[in-house]
């Protein structure tokens, strides 16, 4: 079985992170969405809020899992026994960014296959960032955020 890894902090889950996880599907028999928890990064929505805002979106596709890790990303990939990460990219900045860890992630894991799918020109100015500037100015991001992932995500914003 063809399985990928796509992970990221997801803080939330946009459009383009379903454009990456839809392409996957098409090469990929499964795909594992690895929500991680980046040291750098103060997120918005809990990990377990952001793992069920992306198993709202899959529920119907048995396909694709979505798991929670924290630490180093090759270890997790180790531990499910993938060797193919796939990262999307927007710009420039983004590829500069993954062909880095790329490389760090090759020296940790030899047998590491990194794939990069480059975002559609429609979505690549879409980030978790700006989103959650939306959230903050309490303005819809519907346009921005997969339709049942916003609707989980809605349901949160309101009960904080």
């Amino acid at each position: 079985m063809r399985t990928c890894v796509f992970a990221g902090t997801f803080d939330p889950f946009t459009n383009g992170h379903a454009y990456i996880v839809d392409k996957c599907l098409e090469t990929f028999d499964k795909v594992i969405v690895a929500v991680g928890v980046n040291v750098d990064k103060k997120p918005y929505f809990t990990d377990d809020e952001r793992v069920q805002a992306i198993k709202e979106v899959y529920a119907d596709n048995e396909r694709v899992s979505v798991k929670k890790y924290d630490g180093m990303l090759v270890d997790f990939m180790k531990k499910e026994g993938v060797k193919v990460t796939v990262r999307g990219l927007r710009n420039e900045d983004d590829y500069k960014y993954e062909t880095t860890m790329a490389r760090y992630n090759e020296d940790m894991y030899p047998e590491i296959i990194t794939v990069y799918i480059p975002a559609p020109t429609n979505l690549t100015y879409v980030s978790s960032t700006a989103i959650k500037n939306l959230i903050d100015l309490n303005t819809s991001f519907d346009s921005y955020v997969p339709e049942k992932a916003a609707a989980y995500l809605k349901s949160v914003i309101k009960n904080k």
